[in-house]
């Protein structure tokens, strides 16, 4: 018993080192880079009457989240190996200003921050210190990893339209739909009938029209729409769309009993 317990605290002692090695690593730039990737203020920069509460983190893993999951389904994609990528929202950030927005983050942070409507982001406009804080950090945490292989796919109009109704007609498990929510949803709305930085989804009646509503949020899902994040197929696939949505739709009919 006595071995078993010394052992276990060598493994915690190493354990403890390991990640205090791993944080003096970080240079103070780099270290600057991670506070910002956490904090929903920016250092206090962002101007609390636009401030939406988001922050990097809540749509971005800043380790490898398939090796190492820790039960989050997150919007995006982990942050490892942002260096090596060279461009961002599928090649519409790249060349110089790949570097100046920050990987793409500087897209992230007037949009989802700030509520700046896509139309009017300038993904450079993030401060040049931030941008270089925030690659300093993606550098130092990629090093040696490759980070995860994707494709991004931008849907026009008509394509999440079609994608939305092609997950409406789905038929869907509730269980399985709670649980997602659950890894996926509660960032920005914390349960069905409670609102966050998400609005609240379920009211005390249901909707005149249940499938024209659940259509609509097949599509904001998939496509993405105003603060919400789109779930790219490889994140969220059709048929675990379609288990929140049952899930959803479960608790719309509760409502009407």
């Amino acid at each position: 018993m006595r071995k078993f317990v010394s052992f276990s605290i060598a493994a915690m002692l190493i354990t403890v080192l390991v990640f205090l090695t791993q944080a003096q690593q970080l240079s103070d730039k780099a270290q600057l880079g991670r506070e910002l990737f956490h904090d929903p203020t920016f250092k206090g920069t962002i101007n609390p009457k636009v401030a939406t509460g988001l922050s990097c983190a809540n749509c971005h893993a800043d380790f490898d989240d398939e090796d190492e999951p820790d039960g989050v389904i997150r919007a995006g994609h982990s942050v490892i190996g942002v260096p090596q990528r060279g461009s961002a929202k599928g090649g519409m950030i790249k060349g110089a200003d790949f570097a100046r927005a920050a990987g793409g983050g500087g897209f992230c942070y007037q949009h989802f921050l700030q509520k700046i409507p896509e139309s009017k982001v300038n993904p450079t406009a993030i401060p040049a210190e931030h941008a270089e804080a925030l690659m300093a950090y993606f550098e130092a945490i990629s090093e040696g990893k490759k980070g995860p292989q994707f494709e991004m796919q931008m849907l026009d109009a008509a394509a999440k339209t079609e994608a939305g109704e092609k997950i409406a007609a789905m038929t869907g498990d509730t269980k399985k739909g709670w649980e997602l929510w659950g890894r996926a949803c509660v960032v920005c709305h914390p349960t069905p009938k409670k609102a966050g930085i998400g609005i609240q989804l379920v009211r005390t009646r249901p909707p005149r029209d249940i499938d024209k509503t659940i259509t609509r949020w097949a599509t904001k899902i998939r496509g993405g729409g105003s603060l919400m994040p789109f779930y790219a197929s490889d994140i969220l696939s059709d048929q675990d769309i379609a288990d929140i949505l049952a899930f959803l739709r479960e608790q719309m009919e509760g409502t009407a009993r």
